[in-house]
């Protein structure tokens, strides 16, 4: 089976959406898929090192990378619509992640136009706080494009029940399919010292792309809201967004006190990112909305508590396995978690150890592509049947 995955960014530095295609579609290869990726080469602001309109193997997948036309988070690409164009009928599947970028168009509609069958992935995008997001900006958007681009989409890949619901209110119930990401869970983790004896500060590690959804100030303010608790907190923000928007984070760590206890990271990947999760004893997570929250599955994985808000879809998984915290995305509901997890060090190493118990279990990328090669062999079964029947 030849499957084509189309998103508008591959690169780590733009958020887990990207981390997640790349996983999956090396997870895909293992089952014995035949895996393109078609994508920009854009990674934030910046360009990969990449070449571009050509094929670059990487663990068995295929990556082609075209080079944006303009600048902007648009990744608008003339050379991805011709490739898509010429290209989508070679595959068996094609599957677009993302709505409201540029390569969503070309992706479905090339899709479409063959016809191939394809499975289109929001991404969260279709949340009432996310719709509501620059309301002025989507609704059009959302009306004059996306709304066919689901429409005529073979199925809509949700990794929640909370985006089903999303999905479903906008009419397309029907077509949602839930199938949870993954992540690589290693050996049992042992925390011992400083969280075991209480000795030292609560390290807390919020780790995600900066944006507004994320809720970072209201992190701040319940953090310095926290500065009387019986143990000093530190936390480290790790991630990375627009220069304007990081700028404005750290004046307000200034403005409040918290210079000599918070640090930001900036991004972090590959054993940078191992040893940011090694060295917190808590991992937090304030998001307004979640369609899933990869980075909290990623901490459950190396046997991180979790504290996150009620509107990060794994709140659930977090709060059945006894896995951490669940709050209210207000300043004193989370300042109010980040002082109990600061006197209860013991409790959280057990909430730690359900975490990587549950990961073991419930998310795993073996699971998520098995289902999701399970859907691709459905969707390609009935499209030969059905153009069978045409013949």
């Amino acid at each position: 089976m030849r499957v084509l995955h189309v998103i508008p960014s591959a690169a780590s530095v733009d958020g887990g959406p990207n981390v997640a295609v790349r996983a999956i579609a090396r997870g895909l290869v293992r089952r014995g898929v035949d895996v393109t990726v078609a994508t920009t080469n854009a990674a934030g602001a910046r360009s990969l090192d990449v070449p571009v309109d050509t094929p670059v193997i990487d663990d068995g997948v295929v990556f082609r990378y075209f080079a944006r036309s303009v600048p902007g988070s648009w990744k608008f690409s003339w050379p991805m619509t011709r490739w898509l164009w010429a290209n989508a009928g070679s595959y068996d599947v094609v599957h677009v992640h993302a709505l409201f970028s540029y390569a969503t168009i070309p992706g479905c509609r090339a899709a479409a136009r063959v016809p191939v069958p394809y499975v289109l992935r929001p991404l969260g995008t279709l949340s009432d706080w996310s719709l509501g997001h620059r309301r002025w900006k989507k609704r059009p958007y959302y009306a004059l494009l996306e709304r066919s681009h689901l429409a005529m989409a073979s199925a809509i890949h949700v990794t929640s029940d909370a985006e089903a619901d999303d999905v479903a209110r906008l009419g397309y119930g029907d077509r949602a399919r839930v199938i949870p990401l993954g992540v690589d869970v290693g050996a049992r983790p042992v925390r011992r010292g400083r969280a075991a004896t209480g000795s030292g500060p609560l390290r807390l590690l919020f780790l995600s792309r900066l944006h507004e959804k994320k809720n970072v100030p209201v992190l701040l303010r319940a953090l310095a809201a926290a500065r009387n608790a019986s143990r000093r907190i530190e936390l480290t923000v790790a991630g990375d967004g627009e220069p304007g928007y990081r700028e404005q984070l750290a004046d307000l760590a200034d403005q409040l006190g918290l210079r000599d206890v918070v640090s930001f990271a900036g991004h972090v990947a590959g054993t940078a990112k191992a040893r940011a999760f090694e060295e917190a004893d808590c991992f937090v997570l304030p998001s307004a909305h979640e369609n899933f929250g990869l980075a909290v599955a990623e901490a459950m994985a190396t046997g991180l508590p979790a504290i996150v808000t009620r509107d990060v879809a794994l709140a659930r998984d977090v709060h059945a396995a006894g896995a951490g915290v669940v709050t209210e995305p207000t300043e004193n509901a989370l300042a109010s978690a980040l002082v109990w997890a600061s006197e209860h060090r013991a409790t959280l190493l057990e909430m730690g150890d359900r975490a990587w118990q549950h990961a073991s279990r419930e998310l795993s990328w073996d699971t998520t592509c098995r289902r999701l090669v399970a859907l691709y062999e459905e969707l390609a079964a009935a499209h030969r049947h059905h153009e069978g029947r045409r013949a």
